[in-house]
C-alpha cells in the first residue's frame, strides 16, 4: 500500500529573500537615527554583530540557489514561493524604492526561470509612488510572468485605503493578481498605543 501513495507536494507559501543592494540600502537605514520601530527588526537583520546569532539570517535570505535548495530537498519542499523580506522597499525614497523592486523582481524572475518547478514568487513594488507602481506591477506579471504581489503594511504611515494608492488597487484588479498584505511593525500613529 505504501508504494501506492502519491508523494505529497508541499509548497512553502511565505519564504523570504533579498537581494545584496536591497541589503546594503537596508544596513544604511538602520545606521541612521531614527525612532521607527521597524529599526529593530532592521538591525537585527542587516546591521547584526558578527556574534550576534541573528548574523546568520542574511546569509540565508540573499542565498536562492544553494543552502536553500539543499534545506527543500532535506526537508521534502517541493517549492517555495518567495517575496521580498519586510519592510522590502518600503523605507526608500520613492526613486530608489522604485529602482530596487525593479532589481528584485528582475532577480527573482531569473532564479524562477532557473528553476521552474522549485521556485514561484511574488513581486514587490514601490508604493511611494503609486503610478509608477502600477507599471511595475504590470510589467512583474505580464513579462517577469511572477504570480502576484506582496506589500509590508504601511508605507511612511499611510496604509491601501488612503486613496493616493487606488492605481496599485486598480493595478492589482486588472491584472488578476493578488496582494499578500505582510505585517511589520505598526506605524507611527499606532506606534505609542503599541509600546
Amino acid at each position: 500500500m505504501a508504494a501506492e501513495l502519491k508523494r505529497i507536494r508541499r509548497i512553502a507559501t511565505e519564504e523570504a529573500f533579498s537581494i545584496p543592494e536591497v541589503a546594503a540600502a537596508l544596513r544604511d537605514v538602520a545606521r541612521a537615527p531614527g525612532s521607527s520601530l521597524d529599526l529593530t527588526l532592521v538591525t537585527r537583520i542587516y546591521d547584526a554583530k558578527v556574534d550576534d546569532p541573528q548574523a546568520r539570517l542574511l546569509p540565508r535570505l540573499l542565498d536562492l540557489e544553494g543552502e536553500r535548495l539543499r534545506d527543500m530537498d532535506q526537508n521534502g519542499v517541493t517549492m517555495h514561493l518567495l517575496s521580498l523580506t519586510a519592510p522590502g522597499v518600503q523605507m526608500f525614497d520613492a526613486d530608489t524604492a522604485t529602482e530596487l523592486a525593479t532589481l528584485a523582481n528582475n532577480r527573482l524572475a531569473e532564479v524562477i526561470r532557473r528553476h521552474p518547478t522549485r521556485f514561484a514568487g511574488l513581486a514587490t513594488f514601490a508604493p511611494q509612488s503609486p503610478k509608477r507602481a502600477a507599471k511595475e506591477m504590470e510589467r512583474a506579471m505580464k513579462t517577469l510572468k511572477l504570480n502576484g504581489f506582496i506589500l509590508n503594511s504601511h508605507t511612511h504611515n499611510e496604509y491601501l485605503d488612503n486613496p493616493k494608492y487606488f492605481p496599485i488597487l486598480e493595478a492589482a484588479e486588472a491584472l488578476g493578481g493578488c496582494i499578500y498584505i505582510h505585517p511589520r511593525a505598526p506605524s507611527d500613529g499606532m506606534a505609542e498605543p503599541f509600546r
